[in-house]
């Protein structure tokens, strides 16, 4: 598994074994897409599908090339389509649960402001991997389906006293604290306290805000309450974490 980018400027995780692959959201352009796939050993010819856990620029913006150019398939919720700007050629709806060759997908609801946002679950052999980028709060089916995993992806986007203090607008600070908006680093903290399996391999924190938080932030929240490695994410791509 590798984070090809994260944050408000665009949003992709790559997932693979030695036979199929996946794409969780293509929010970068596709040749950022394609060249990120390729470093990772993997061509986008090989690329099973595209999910998209919601409609908003940042997890969508690569896929309609990625689809015209490359045949990608991608796959988002009935709703999230009809909300959905950039609708590309190859499109599918994306179910409870989906199987593409040796990986496995469940998808649950997550709180965030869009119409019909999804978290994704992939399983693969004996590892799971939870992958949430934007949520507001953490509600307690997602700290159950967090307490087997391998690997969480999970969204840390603000310092709470950096963003109250900071030069956003107060509607748009609202939006952020609201429970459908950003996980707080110490709501993240959290919610890997009170969930986080100790054979985990690491936590990855996903979705950083460049203006109200920094990277040793929410690092040092997360090593507060968990035991395993921590990475941080962001709009290059990192290390690969193999499961």
């Amino acid at each position: 598994m590798r984070n090809l980018s994260s944050g408000s400027k665009g949003n992709s995780t790559l997932v693979w074994t030695d036979d199929n692959a996946i794409l969780l959201d293509a929010g970068i352009s596709a040749l950022q897409v394609r060249r990120r796939v390729a470093d990772s050993g993997i061509e986008i010819e090989d690329v099973d599908a595209i999910l998209i856990s919601h409609e908003h620029i940042d997890h969508i913006r690569g896929i309609d090339v990625l689809s015209r150019r490359y045949g990608k398939k991608v796959y988002a919720t009935s709703r999230t389509w009809e909300n959905m700007k950039i609708v590309p050629d190859e499109r599918g709806i994306l179910r409870r649960e989906m199987r593409f060759g040796d990986i496995v997908i469940r998808t649950f609801p997550v709180p965030h402001d869009a119409v019909d946002p999804v978290g994704f679950e992939i399983y693969h052999e004996d590892s799971k991997v939870v992958a949430v980028t934007d949520i507001g709060h953490a509600p307690p089916y997602l700290l159950e389906t967090m307490k087997d995993a391998s690997l969480v992806l999970i969204e840390s986007n603000h310092d709470v006293d950096m963003l109250q203090n900071g030069p956003y607008p107060y509607y748009l600070k609202q939006r952020i604290l609201s429970e459908e908006g950003h996980l707080s680093n110490e709501d993240c903290g959290k919610a890997l306290a009170s969930s986080l399996n100790r054979d985990a391999v690491a936590v990855m924190l996903a979705h950083l805000s460049e203006e109200n938080n920094t990277p040793e932030l929410a690092r040092r929240t997360a090593e507060e309450n968990v035991d395993v490695p921590v990475i941080v994410t962001g709009l290059e791509p990192t290390d690969i974490i193999e499961l």
